[in-house]
């Protein structure tokens, strides 16, 4: 490759005159660098084997394809005086949009930022590039098969799609929608070895069965039969050293989680119909013509067992997340018989299975009481008659408890009465106050270990002189002929406590001298007011769903009695008869309405009608046998009663008012119209105010 110089004539690069004469006469190195480089790859040639191999210009033609030739540059370009501002270019081949051009624009105050010494008064040449724009490039075309109504090839679009549907069928064709092809399938088939099967017979005579037999170990298991006092036995065959199927199924969990959904199919053949009433998925025509206000229960099923026939119910509860769920406390009841106090059970039923419990619970002495956890609701506390309280996980399948109480830290012995969970804020502790015969309250705390963290908060004192209320004996006899009451010890038993349904820190005991005691989880050893209610022994106090303020009270005193708080006196009173009434609930569904249960039956009160005797009074069982518990269901449409043979029955609230729109409105009309005949403490309950929620 050899490189010569050619004519400045033939090939050269020259600028504009005034950019030319600017950039000779510029001091700017990068300038004058510029100028000579161009020059000097103008005057370059490359020849190979005789031909000019010379690259072209990398700058487009600005006038054409010799637009840097000198000589034409010279011919088509004049300069007009030495003002590069006012120096206009032909406009020849020019294409849209370049109009501006023509105009050299105002470079005056410009700095290259490549050329920093360059002073602010020197001007700098300019290159201009044209951008043009190219042919669209198709990079995907999907053309559209649909033809707008409005176009104007629709009408022949609508001819051509007529024939179309009017020719001869050649074929059968279906109106479908596809998006995709259809599933290629692929056929399979799996050879598998043949089943040899073969008969084989053998004769066993009357010797071989008879050695046999004997060589077995012999187990005869004996089985109570429900509701009847025969026995059933039952007698399986195994050989010397194998294990027991019996004892390997009861360990199995599997096997125990099969048997319980079994039982709970067979129940719903039996029980169908019950449990829907339960359920409550048919309720009752309000527009039907034969409305009548019977308050009737009736019997939907028992809970009963073999294990428990004889032992009292003496607790229940109802699970507050799921009310299918009832747990039940086997112990004991009034004045049991030693013989009978040895054991104690709590069952935990489910509706869907009315024959068997689906927790058993066994434990070494009677089961006072059982109360459900609404914070956590798989959470039993267990109160028993040794003074101990327990904590079961229901959804626990091993007899292992939560946790016990420790006595080492703070002994109790006495029977535990009553117990309920905690529910105001105590950092997100599970908490249970139980309250029990020597007076003692007991707080205890669940924690990680395995016992209760026990917390003394009160020892209720036998209340001296006259407290405010209703007096002890329920008489108004003088002073001087009033019965002299020898104390037998300082310190009452406490057999009820509530939880404020508002103020969760405030608490109420009801003891056996007919006083109510009222107290602060935050204020242990101190009392905040007692108040005589009944001159026997408080059996239950319960507040109403629909009032904070309004409550009631049962008695061994054959009366249930409705107060208001910071009333000294009760605002109606409801009498039994010659009958201690072993406990009370408001209805959840009507405001008006009162549950309690005697020794001989239920009895149905509803306070807008008249409260000399109960709107309706039902016998369960035989005539003989002593009602302990009653409790309504979650949904109020069920009543739950317990009576001491062990026996638990649900019955179905028939024939019963429909609930009221405004539950305080009409319970406060009720209680307006029993105080008419008390005028002064008509107008004390006015002034009042609202008591609701």
């Amino acid at each position: 490759m050899s490189s010569s110089h050619a004519a400045p004539s033939s090939k050269s690069v020259k600028f504009y005159s005034a950019s030319l004469s600017a950039g000779a006469a510029s001091d700017s190195k990068f300038v004058v660098d510029i100028v000579n480089r161009l020059e000097e790859r103008n005057r370059l040639q490359v020849p190979i084997d005789g031909v000019d191999r010379t690259p072209a210009n990398l700058a487009p033609p600005f006038f054409g394809e010799e637009a840097f030739v000198w000589s034409r540059f010279r011919e088509q370009f004049q300069p007009l005086a030495n003002d590069m501002e006012d120096a206009t270019v032909p406009t020849a081949d020019k294409p849209d949009g370049f109009e501006n051009f023509e105009t050299q624009p105002n470079y005056e105050g410009v700095i290259d930022r490549r050329s920093p010494s360059l002073e602010a008064g020197q001007k700098t040449y300019h290159v201009k590039i044209r951008l043009t724009e190219t042919d669209d490039i198709v990079l995907f075309e999907s053309p559209s098969h649909v033809v707008s109504l409005d176009a104007e090839e629709a009408a022949r679009v609508q001819e051509q799609n007529r024939r179309f549907e009017t020719r001869p069928k050649a074929r059968r064709t279906a109106d479908a929608e596809a998006q995709t092809r259809d599933l290629p399938c692929k056929s399979r088939s799996v050879n598998t070895e043949c089943i040899h099967r073969q008969d084989v017979a053998s004769f066993v005579s009357n010797y071989d069965m008879y050695d046999t037999y004997n060589d077995l170990e012999r187990h005869t298991k004996e089985i109570n039969v429900a509701d009847s006092a025969s026995k059933l036995e039952i007698t399986t065959y195994s050989r010397e050293g194998m294990e027991d199927i019996d004892e390997r199924l009861n360990r199995n969990a599997n096997f125990h989680l099969s048997s319980m959904i079994l039982q709970r199919l067979l129940a719903g053949n039996v029980y169908r119909e019950q449990q829907i009433r339960f359920r409550n998925m048919y309720p009752p025509d309000p527009c039907r013509e034969d409305i009548r206000y019977l308050y009737r229960l009736d019997v939907l099923w028992t809970y009963r067992t073999v294990e428990t026939l004889g032992k009292p119910v003496a607790s229940a509860s109802w699970c507050p997340a799921n009310g299918d769920i009832v747990a039940l406390a086997y112990g004991i009841y009034g004045h049991t018989g030693s013989d009978d106090r040895g054991c104690g059970f709590v069952y935990v039923w489910n509706i869907k299975n009315p024959v068997n419990p689906e927790r058993r619970y066994r434990f070494d002495c009677p089961v006072t009481c059982v109360a459900f956890s609404r914070r956590t609701p798989q959470l039993l506390a267990v109160g028993l008659y040794d003074g101990r309280v327990q904590v079961r996980d229901i959804t626990d399948t091993t007899q292992t408890p939560l946790a016990v109480s420790n006595r080492d830290r703070f002994p109790v012995y006495q029977p535990i009465w009553d117990l309920k969970w905690v529910e105001f804020d105590n950092e997100g502790k599970d908490e249970v106050i139980a309250v029990s015969q020597n007076g003692w309250v007991m707080k205890y705390t669940l924690t990680i270990g395995q016992y209760l963290l026990p917390y003394p908060l009160l020892r209720l004192d036998r209340v001296e002189g006259t407290p405010e209320g209703q007096t002890s004996t329920g008489t108004s006899a003088p002073a001087d002929q009033q019965p002299v009451r020898v104390q037998s010890d300082l310190h009452p038993q406490a057999l009820c406590v509530t939880i404020h349904p508002v103020q969760k820190d405030k608490y109420y005991i009801g003891t056996d001298e007919g006083a109510v005691h009222w107290c602060s989880i935050n204020d242990p050893f101190q009392h905040l007011g007692v108040l005589q209610m009944h001159s026997r022994g408080i059996f239950c106090l319960e507040y109403s769903p629909w009032s904070p303020r309004i409550f009631l009270t049962c008695s061994g005193d054959w009366s249930i009695r409705i107060w208001i708080e910071e009333l000294p006196e009760p605002i109606v009173t409801l009498c039994t008869g010659f009958a201690p009434v072993q406990a009370a609930y408001w209805s959840p569904t009507n405001s008006t309405v009162i549950a309690s249960v005697t020794r001989s039956g239920v009895q149905l009160w509803d306070l807008k009608r008249r409260s000399s005797k109960p709107a309706s009074e039902t016998t369960l069982g035989s005539l003989t046998t002593a009602l302990t518990v009653v409790r309504f269901t979650n949904c109020g449409r069920c009543l739950l009663v317990g009576d001491a043979e062990g026996k638990a029955h649900v019955c179905a609230l028939e024939d019963m008012p429909f609930p009221p729109h405004f539950q305080y409105r009409e319970l406060q009309s009720a209680l307006y119209g029993k105080l008419v005949t008390t005028p002064e403490l008509l107008t004390r309950v006015k002034r009042m105010g609202y008591l609701g929620y």
